[in-house]
């Protein structure tokens, strides 16, 4: 078989089975720009453009800290206090920005797990936080940029202003924490649960490739990562949910009393609006990926977006948003919104939650249902309907389609006709 060939000497695969099989592929990687920070690659190091063993025992250390365990305690504990703190403080006079609401409210537990030590309580900081995840997200989305030499000037003076503010200070008490641990004054259990924590204490292992400022830009990328996804996912569940609302209002009602449902809407929302909708590799070496042809040196697009609505695997109406679609088990609900291989989104459980139960199935006593679900249960209770004078906006600053740069809505109960 012939490579799908287009445009621009990039191989395109669009269908389900072939994008697995690439994302399963050795020789496929993430690296694309081969230059050095101090040269001008932005994503110099960071664990998402790693390939082979750095990226392995990056991954090694950092999964540590999305553990079942960790997610609950963020999900059961944390998460319903800044739900209720965040959302009555800024929804009060019914209107707001959405997708800056999504913003904040996962920022709060982002900077947690990255191990950036920040006042919760605080508007003026997590505002902070959410303008750096802004640029961090176009710095990540760099291969999707309409200007990439403009992202890359803000992004590098931006990363070196987000170290001296906070991930230095960050570091001081953990630093302190392991000097401790080392010394057997200090349970390792009782160190700090956190991305930077782990990074810090397994630094000298020559293995992770930590050198220079590299140590803070991993920190950012799950600063970035945690909160996007969230954030985003919250929005485009909304839009998708708007016109079949007005269709049908009770779906609202059934988003608020019923987790499991909101989670399949999140679920939904993430298949029909992939956060990377085209995913991109660099062939490493020649390969043969389900028959294509694949020259060493090729860029690879993945068209997630395509393969998630596959007929053969999402029905008859894979266009259409239907969190209660029949769907064979071994296929995530998510399609491959998430990846999958060595680079599946190590914080997948985070927005998205474990697998959702089927329409008729109850979830367990252990399931998570991810903080998507939670935000998009929080405003459905709340009442969330269209903004009839603020249109929302795209982002575009990318190519990414499901990206969004505001979403204006009223919440709160719809007034009486």
């Amino acid at each position: 078989m012939e490579s799908a060939a287009t445009g621009g000497g990039a191989i395109v695969l669009a269908r389900y089975d072939e994008i697995r099989e690439a994302l399963f592929a050795p020789d496929l990687s993430r690296t694309f720009d081969r230059r050095s920070w101090a040269e001008g690659n932005i994503r110099d190091g960071v664990v998402s453009v790693q390939h082979g063993p750095v990226h392995r025992a990056r991954r090694r250390v950092e999964n540590s800290q999305f553990r079942p365990d960790r997610l609950r305690l963020y999900e059961r504990d944390l998460f319903p206090g800044v739900l209720a703190t965040w959302v009555d403080r800024i929804v009060e006079d019914g209107r707001v920005d959405l997708f800056a609401l999504g913003e904040l409210l996962s920022v709060v537990l982002a900077a947690r797990r990255a191990g950036i030590d920040h006042d919760p309580d605080s508007r003026d900081q997590l505002d902070e936080l959410v303008g750096y995840v802004d640029v961090f997200s176009q710095g990540s989305a760099i291969l999707d940029a309409r200007d990439p030499d403009a992202v890359r000037v803000l992004y590098r003076r931006t990363m070196l202003e987000f170290g001296e503010r906070y991930v230095t200070p960050s570091r001081v008490p953990r630093e302190a924490a392991i000097a401790r641990f080392r010394a057997g004054e200090l349970a390792e259990d009782e160190l700090p649960h956190d991305i930077l924590t782990v990074l810090l204490l397994h630094r000298d292992d020559p293995a992770m490739e930590l050198d220079g400022d590299r140590l803070v830009r991993e920190v950012a990328t799950y600063l970035q990562g945690g909160t996007h996804t969230s954030s985003q996912t919250l929005v485009n569940g909304v839009d998708l949910i708007f016109p079949v609302a007005a269709r049908d209002p009770g779906i609202w009602t059934r988003i608020a009393d019923d987790r499991a449902f909101a989670q399949r809407c999140v679920h939904e929302t993430l298949r029909l609006r992939p956060t990377t909708p085209k995913i991109k590799r660099h062939a490493e070496a020649d390969l043969v990926v389900a028959g294509t042809r694949i020259p060493a040196g090729a860029t690879v697009v993945l068209d997630a977006a395509a393969a998630n609505r596959d007929p053969r695997l999402f029905g008859d109406a894979p266009d259409a948003f239907d969190p209660d679609r029949r769907i064979d088990p071994s296929v995530a609900r998510w399609g491959l919104s998430f990846g999958a291989g060595a680079h599946q989104c190590p914080g997948r459980s985070v927005a998205g939650g474990f697998p959702a139960p089927a329409p008729e199935t109850a979830a367990d006593e252990e399931h998570i249902f991810g903080l998507s679900a939670l935000m998009l249960q929080e405003i459905a209770r709340r009442g969330v309907r269209p903004d009839p004078d603020r249109t929302p906006e795209r982002d575009t600053r990318t190519e990414r389609f499901t990206r969004w740069a505001s979403y204006p809505v009223l919440i709160g109960p719809r007034p009486a006709a």
